[in-house]
């Protein structure tokens, strides 16, 4: 099947079908997931022209003067809601009231819930993903999503080096060498990182938890450029 754009919405689908059944099923098959995929591509861009119709929200109190902290807030919704729960919490949010002004709040939540926030939630929360791809550019990476992608689609962070992510879901996890790598990746591309690192119970209880987080602050250390370091906030979240 042979997908390319046709006056910048339709798309024109050229079957390449065998003389036998077998072929025939895989043809029809494969032109029922374009459909799908025009449809869906169809409906994102219709609902992304709604991110100006997003919330204004509304703040308190003085932003932060030059040399005084800015405070971070973070939530991870992880592998968490559906199209309703997550339009719910998105409501709840919206009704919040006022954020003050030195303080930056952001949501991060799972790809597919990514839209939603973009669309409806109010504008002075930042959408975050919880993690991005170690591919530069965009290509022939199946499941990957890379951090230039995230930032045209609207994002404003990122999370990189999760405990979870670190541990491994049924696979390898992702060692520090990875982790700095994505963290310099997602920066470069121009999204904000929040830089996960922690100690497990038994190594807190070995006395270990700074040499623990120094070995996974290293990697970074090297790789990362000083002005890099504006733009990451160390989530220090111990596992235990």
């Amino acid at each position: 099947v042979l997908l390319h754009q046709k006056r910048r919405k339709d798309i024109t689908i050229q079957l390449i079908m065998g003389q036998n059944k077998k072929s025939t099923a895989i043809a029809v098959g494969a032109s029922a997931i374009a459909i799908g995929i025009a449809t869906y591509a169809r409906s994102a861009a219709s609902s992304l022209k709604k991110r100006g119709s997003r919330p204004t929200g509304s703040s308190t109190g003085e932003p932060a003067k030059e040399g005084e902290r800015k405070y971070l807030i973070g939530g991870n919704w992880k592998c968490n809601g559906t199209v309703e729960s997550a339009n719910e919490l998105i409501g709840v949010l919206n009704k919040a009231g006022p954020i003050p002004a030195n303080v930056e709040v952001a949501i991060a939540a799972p790809y597919i819930h990514l839209g939603l926030l973009l669309t409806g939630l109010r504008k002075d929360i930042a959408v975050c993903a919880q993690d991005c791809g170690a591919n530069e550019k965009m290509g022939a990476y199946t499941g990957e999503v890379s951090a230039a992608q995230l930032l045209d689609f609207g994002c404003t962070w990122v999370i990189i080096g999760h405990s979870e992510r670190r541990e491994g879901f049924q696979m390898a996890g992702e060692d520090d060498e990875l982790v700095a790598k994505k963290v310099k990746l997602a920066l470069d591309a121009g999204l904000k990182v929040m830089f996960a690192i922690g100690e497990k119970k038994e190594e807190r209880e070995a006395g270990t938890t700074m040499d623990v987080c120094a070995k996974q602050l290293e990697p970074a250390s090297k790789l990362l450029d000083e002005s890099d370091w504006e733009n990451v906030a160390i989530a220090y979240e111990p596992v235990w």
